[in-house]
This record gives C-alpha cells, sequence and structure tokens, in this order.
C-alpha cells in the first residue's frame, strides 16, 4: 500500500516496540502523515524550485535523478538489515527461488517507473494535484483484481471507484482551464495518473513476494532493483546523477531520511496495532499535509475546482480501501533489529 511517491515499507526502527493508547497510535500517525507529506516538497526543492515557479537549472536535479537516488539509497539503507536476516534464513535452509527474485525484479521496475512519474509530474503540476492523484493506486488495484483475476468488487467499492474517478476529471479539467500552464499542467495530471497506473502494477509484482520475504529483504531487493533500472535509463537518456548544490543533495537525503525510511517505517510499525486498511486511509492525509506545505513555503495554490475533485477522489479511495481490505498474511517482522 504505497503512499504518493514512496511505496515501499521498512523495517521497524529498534525492533520489538509497537504503540500503545490511542493517544500513543493518534501521534505516530500525526509522524508518520508528516514525514511522508514531505516527500514532494523536497523533491521540488531538489528540482530547484522557487516559490511560485518550478526552474530546473544548473546544480538542480532532474526527476531520473531524485528517482534513482531515492531508490538506490532507500536500498542501501535497507541492505544491512536485510542481509542479516537473509544470512539467518539461509542457515535454515530457507533461500529465495529464481521465480521469487523474478517477482522482486518485476516489483522493481513498476517502481521505478513510478518514482519516474511522479516526480516528473511535480515539476509540470501542482504538488497537490500530482500527489492527490497518484494516491488512487488502491482504485486501480481493485480494478485489475476485477478485470484480471475476476475477485468480486462490491458495490458499495464500484461507488467508491465512480467517486474517485469523477474527482479525478474535475481536477484535470481545472488544470487544464485554469493560467497560462494549463496544457502542462494537464500532462502533469498524466504523468501522475501514470504514476498511480505504475504504483499499482508495484503493488500486484510484489503482493504474493511479499506474504514470502519479510520487509527489509523485500524493500533492499525491490529499491535495488529500482535504482539499477534507473541507473540504466538516466545513462541512456544523459540525464546527470552528480554535479548537485549542496542544497540539492541535502533535498535528496531529506527525502531518503524522511518519507523514505521515517514516514514508512512508521506505519509499517502501526500495521503491529491497526488494521492494513486502517493504515491505508491514514496514509491518504499525505495529499492534505502535502498541500499545505506547499502553499507555506512554496507559495502554491491549486485551482479552486481542486478543492471540488480532491475530496471526492480521496473519500473515493477511503471507500475502495474500506471495501476491498485484504486479509492476506505477511512475514511477522517485529523481530527484525538494525
Amino acid at each position: 500500500m504505497p503512499a504518493a511517491g514512496a511505496p515501499a515499507p521498512t523495517p521497524l526502527p529498534g525492533g520489538r516496540a509497537t504503540p500503545t493508547g490511542r493517544l500513543g497510535v493518534v501521534a505516530w500517525v500525526a509522524v508518520g502523515i508528516i514525514a511522508v507529506s514531505t516527500a514532494a516538497i523536497l523533491a521540488r526543492f531538489a528540482m530547484g524550485d522557487t516559490p511560485g515557479v518550478v526552474r530546473s537549472g544548473e546544480g538542480s536535479a532532474s526527476a531520473l535523478a531524485i528517482a534513482f537516488w531515492r531508490s538506490s539509497l532507500g536500498a542501501l539503507a535497507l541492505a544491512p538489515v536485510a542481509w542479516r536476516h537473509q544470512r539467518r534464513q539461509r542457515r535454515g535452509g530457507v533461500v529465495l527461488g529464481r521465480r521469487r527474485h523474478l517477482q522482486l525484479a518485476l516489483a522493481g521496475a513498476a517502481l521505478a517507473l513510478h518514482f519516474a512519474l511522479f516526480q516528473g509530474s511535480l515539476a509540470l503540476t501542482s504538488v497537490a494535484s500530482a500527489v492527490t492523484l497518484t494516491t488512487m493506486s488502491p482504485l486501480f488495484v481493485a480494478l485489475g483484481g476485477w478485470w484480471l483475476l475476476g475477485e468480486r468488487t462490491t458495490r458499495r467499492a464500484w461507488w467508491g471507484i465512480g467517486a474517485t474517478v469523477v474527482g479525478a476529471l474535475v481536477i484535470g479539467i481545472a488544470d487544464a482551464t485554469g493560467g497560462d500552464h494549463g496544457g502542462r499542467a494537464l500532462l502533469g495530471d498524466t504523468m501522475a495518473l501514470g504514476a498511480a497506473l505504475a504504483g499499482t502494477a508495484y503493488l500486484l509484482a510484489g503482493r504474493h513476494a511479499r506474504q514470502a520475504v519479510t520487509v527489509s529483504t523485500y524493500g533492499a531487493l525491490v529499491y535495488g532493483w529500482a535504482g539499477a533500472l534507473l541507473l540504466v535509463v538516466a545513462g541512456l537518456t544523459g540525464a546527470p546523477l552528480t554535479g548537485f548544490t549542496p542544497t540539492t543533495w541535502l533535498a535528496i537525503a531529506g527525502i531518503v531520511a524522511g518519507p523514505q525510511l521515517l514516514g514508512h517505517t512508521v506505519f509499517n510499525l502501526l500495521l503491529a496495532t491497526l488494521k492494513a486498511s486502517t493504515v491505508s486511509i491514514a496514509i491518504l492525509g499525505e495529499p492534505v499535509g502535502a498541500g499545505l506545505l506547499a502553499w507555506l513555503l512554496l507559495g502554491e495554490l491549486p485551482e479552486p475546482l481542486f478543492a471540488l475533485g480532491a475530496p471526492l477522489v480521496l473519500l473515493g479511495v477511503a471507500v475502495v480501501i474500506r471495501s476491498n481490505a485484504d486479509p492476506s498474511p505477511v512475514p511477522d517482522d517485529r523481530h527484525e533489529t538494525p
């Protein structure tokens, strides 16, 4: 269940601790939402954003570069924990097979596309629109399960799907008809929808693999594959991966430390206390947080019609999540220690 721009979970900090008490859970939910909400803002700074205008100049990072470093540094951060856990599993005779590695590679390819499209959309449309549209992955998962796998979709889920589609259309119309950059904003919205579709492919490709491997192993391998593929694409397109200003490097480091590791670590921790569907709905707070930060730090406000479309998208996605909660078990990660 990826949040916008940051879909892979990470291991628990400190191992076994889980939040207790209603206030403790609420506090951790708030921390997680704040952490993931900074992803789009930090990406804008890395791309050379100044209040009101996106300028990708010398010393700033491209969307491909941000996606590459986010994936690669995330994989490196998880590698020590994953290596230790895999070493224990090999001693017990448990080895990842070729089919499992292929599933992880496919998930990594989808994640690479998700990151690249999401980062690219931020250079073309508003933060609020990009993040809101990218949260539509649960809707596409429900549609994919119904169309490809014959999974039953409830009437309530169809109502949620309808509300989300209407909301997305309203956001697209608002961006296409607003201001002097309507065409560019509409292209950014399309890329954000593409990021949601890629996030869906990531979820579907990794669903079975995640049931057989722990979260640190899953994250390290999938992030590693994503980084490797993005490195190839950057080489083919000539996108520079170095030569950035200190501010740009700090923004990239912030993306890895905050949204990538802290944000999703907290949500992974909450899975020991809350239902997966509840955590997924909590992550829908990201568009609200990202939009507020874009307003406060970048002076960016979406088009007026966004106020009508965004609630429809988020409400529809929440209904779909609640109607299609996945009860599949995953490995117990609470005994992993960094």
